[in-house]
């Protein structure tokens, strides 16, 4: 008899966990990137300035381009189309 009531106990005990759920939820925190200590100095606008494109039946073309217009050759010089002196196509 003591041996019925030692196994039943011992059962008891193991399925006592059996009904027990753990959940944990899980947290995402957003933190912000810290600022770089050394600060950027961008140079001056001048450096960054391209020059200017030049426009051909509406398309634009990069400063020292060359293009024939009628049976002249030009550049383009900053923005302006500039004849080039002696030269035909």
């Amino acid at each position: 008899m003591n041996r019925s009531i030692l196994v039943a106990c011992v059962c008891a005990a193991a399925l006592a966990g059996c009904g027990r759920t753990i959940v944990r939820e899980e947290r995402v925190v957003e933190q912000p990137i810290p600022a770089p200590s050394a600060t950027v100095v961008a140079p001056p606008a001048v450096a960054l300035a391209t020059p200017a494109a030049c426009g051909l039946s509406g398309n634009l073309y990069a400063s020292g381009t060359l293009s024939c217009q009628g049976t002249y050759e030009y550049r383009c010089n900053n923005g302006v189309w500039e004849r080039i002196e002696g030269s035909s196509c």
